[in-house]
């Protein structure tokens, strides 16, 4: 059943008419501001004769190619953050909803060259979004928010023929949107039931699901850090989409663009995973039958419209190196910039036509300018509307906005021909997956570094937050941030780790090894003693039975490998690692060990003159963390005293005087040579421990030690531990962690469906 405020239009406009203006006054104006005005020696009469012509002969492919499109009118996408668009009725924390009214729509191809616009569904409370059509041409999908507080974003379906529209998803408190027809018949689509926090902000997380085609059997695909954002369907039937990431890293500029098979496997960064430019790159969708795609390159902290460009990943895969700018087409330059692509022209929600040809939601005029200077990127109601538009700036107005609400995301109807490739793994069933890598040694990561340096692999997985409670920060190459529940002191690892355990390494650098599956893992080469020579600052997830591989540490995807390269032996005996209870604890793992070799000179009893390394508890009022005294003093932290209620601390990896050097939470995204930084090269084991420095200390214990610098210091094995939660707040992270349990249901939200 349909929510009321859902209501069905069953209408044709005709032509649009817009806030009471003929069409062809529309077109009229914007051929004007096109050309800069009437030409000389022209009457309007003769240049409006010649422009109809001219878009004749421009949109003539586009007919070609889909004389019917859908798309939806709704307010501009984004929040502070291009990402978020969630708008949870129960939302911890950033929400953006704007009650402008909404509507999906279909336009249509008119003789006269008029595109005429249907309303299909209206809503004056409700809003409309991310449109699909089906393969077959015959069904669209789309996502509906029926009120503010009263619903939430649900999958729904609508056949084109007859207009009879059914719910495909449910559940109160999650957020369906974003979704993609498979070539199998079943969905993909981004979520909130994930149930996690931002790690820089307090905002719900949606990662990628599939769905049958009617909605049910709802199957977790991705198990990422924080969003996943616009999946779309390449015509070889591969999936690309926009994945924000920062494990050991600045949050600010990691959102590349990755691609995975349609049964969630094989997840690679495709553009921009390890390089400042672009910022965001979203919106992204293959040139059918041709290696390019067209996508927006869009800023972290700005809404999710920006510059179109269009990408050639066979010239490269990072910084500029395959895209081109338009308008004219011309390579692209490369910039560092958090509002990337916010001045001139803006776009968003490209669809190709074809290399030169697009069809996109387009603000010509750009944004609206601060007392004529600085561009109002932030404007939810800015007038974006429906155009054609080539490579070199031509363009032509399909469907207008003035006087209406902004169009997004067109979808031609028209049937496409996808290969038959199916969305379901072999075997639900099992647990495990296998990673095999051919020659750790090979790639940009690891250049310079001795064959027979790296003796084993740790693999490591990352646990997500469920709620924000308490907050710190940090600042580095990447820039500055917040992190909110946090598992460490400042520039320590954003999220809690798990030590799945250690590998062997071959001479040849070749290692395989069996981890749970649909857990998010990373890796860290280590030494002989056991310390990171260098690690993923990323991470991978497998699915059920699904066999990973690469060459390589970062090998250039366009690279063919090397058949020199290490062969992960055949018949090799695989490790099976399984997952540990909780991650890595300073006060379970670490701790330990400084009563038993370090605090008997490391205590202010004994000598007031040297680090303190006792466990004795430090209140952090901002990061509502109890630390531990020892774990302050081997991080360097600095105690901050803004006034009496929030004494907080901060730490700083780059402190001459510290004698711990770690990847920090604020590093740069671009590649971080191997050997220079990690336990390698810290003073504590460099100029103490290496040096007879804490007598009878172990092998065992210096390589846990080891560990716990190379993992980014982490303070907890779990969010709770060290906690200084007021009952609200502990009230608050069981409901949360209950609501997690919940929507992990495959059927959640659909118990009391019809």
């Amino acid at each position: 059943m349909l929510n009321r405020l859902h209501v069905l239009l069953l209408f044709m406009t005709g032509a649009f008419v817009v806030g009471g203006a003929r069409p062809e006054d529309e077109l009229m104006a914007d051929w004007l501001s096109q050309d800069g005005g009437l030409p000389k020696g022209k009457t309007e009469a003769e240049y409006r004769k010649d422009c109809l012509a001219r878009r004749a002969k421009r949109l003539k492919g586009v007919a070609a190619f889909a004389r019917r499109w859908v798309y939806c009118r709704h307010y501009v996408m984004g929040g502070s953050h291009y990402a978020y668009t969630e708008a949870l009725s129960d939302a911890q924390s950033e929400r953006t909803y704007l009650r402008i009214g909404s509507s999906l729509c279909l336009a249509e191809f008119q003789p006269n060259g008029i595109w005429s616009e249907t309303v299909l569904l209206a809503s004056k409370e409700g809003c409309f979004r991310d449109v699909d059509v089906s393969p077959d041409g015959k069904r669209i999908l789309y996502s509906f928010k029926a009120s503010d507080r009263g619903d939430d974003f649900h999958l729904y379906e609508m056949e084109l023929a007859t207009r009879k529209v059914r719910q495909l998803t449910f559940g109160k408190g999650v957020a369906d949107y974003e979704g993609c027809y498979l070539p199998d018949g079943r969905i993909l689509f981004n979520s909130t039931r994930c149930m996690q926090i931002v790690d820089c902000w307090w905002t719900e997380v949606s990662n990628l699901y599939r769905c049958e085609a009617d909605g049910s059997k709802i199957t977790r695909i991705t198990y990422d850090q924080v969003h996943d954002n616009y999946p779309t369907l390449t015509w070889d039937a591969r999936i690309l989409y926009t994945r924000w990431e920062y494990n050991d890293r600045s949050q600010m500029y990691p959102q590349p663009l990755l691609s995975m098979n349609v049964d969630g496997t094989n997840p690679r960064a495709y553009y921009g995973g390890n390089s400042w430019f672009p910022t965001t790159l979203i919106h992204a969708r293959a040139v059918p039958n041709s290696p390019l795609f067209f996508g927006i390159c869009t800023g972290h902290h700005s809404l999710q419209p920006g510059e179109l460009m269009r990408f050639d990943p066979r010239e490269g895969r990072e910084e500029a190196q395959g895209a081109w700018q338009l308008e004219p087409l011309r390579r692209a330059t490369a910039r560092k910039v958090d509002a990337d692509g916010q001045q001139g022209r803006v776009a968003a929600y490209p669809y190709p036509i074809d290399e030169n040809n697009i069809v996109l939601s387009y603000l010509p005029q750009g944004w609206k300018r601060d007392h004529g200077k600085h561009p109002q990127y932030r404007d939810h109601r800015a007038p974006f509307a429906l155009y054609w538009t080539d490579v070199n700036g031509a363009r032509e107005l399909l469907v207008a906005q003035k006087g209406k609400i902004p169009c997004g995301r067109p979808v031609p109807v028209r049937v496409r021909d996808l290969p038959n490739r199916s969305s379901v793994m072999p075997d639900e069933s099992l647990k495990t997956g296998v990673v095999a890598i051919r020659d750790v040694y090979v790639g940009d990561a690891m250049k310079g570094v001795p064959r027979g340096t790296v003796k084993s692999m740790r693999v490591v997985s990352i646990d997500y937050r469920p709620v924000g409670i308490g907050h710190n920060g940090n600042a580095g190459p990447g820039g500055g941030g917040l992190s909110c529940t946090p598992p460490a002191l400042g520039n320590g690892t954003w999220g809690v780790k798990r030590v799945l355990g250690e590998v062997p390494v071959a001479e040849d650098g070749s290692v395989a090894v069996e981890v749970p599956c649909r857990t998010p893992i990373y890796f860290m080469l280590l030494d002989e003693k056991g310390r990171m020579v260098q690690s993923m600052r990323s991470w991978t997830t497998l699915q059920p039975g699904e066999t990973a591989s690469c060459v390589g540490c970062h090998e250039p995807l366009n690279q063919a490998p090397d058949f020199r390269s290490g062969n992960v032996e055949v018949g090799r005996a695989l490790v099976s690692l399984k997952k540990p209870p909780r991650g890595f604890s300073f006060p379970k793992d670490v701790q330990p060990i400084l009563n038993r070799r370090c605090v008997t000179c490391h205590n202010p009893q004994k000598n007031a003159n040297i680090p303190d390394f006792t466990d004795a508890p430090v209140s952090d009022a901002r990061s509502k963390r109890r630390w531990s005294q020892a774990y302050v003093s081997l991080t360097c932290a600095r105690q901050f005293l803004a006034n009496t209620s929030d004494q907080h601390w901060g730490a700083n990896p780059n402190d001459p005087k510290g004698y711990v050097n770690w990847i920090h939470s604020a590093s740069k995204p671009t590649p971080i040579p191997p050997l220079v930084n990690g336990s390698r090269v810290s003073r504590l084991f460099t100029e103490k421990l290496d040096k007879g420095h804490a007598k009878g200390i172990t092998d065992k214990e210096k390589r846990t030690l080891a560990c716990w610098i190379d993992l980014g210091v982490p303070f907890c094995g779990d969010y709770e531990e060290g906690a200084d939660w007021s009952e609200a707040e502990c009230a608050l992270w069981k409901s949360c962690v209950e609501k997690r349990r919940r929507t992990a249901s495959a059927e959640y939200g659909r118990e009391n469906t019809p």
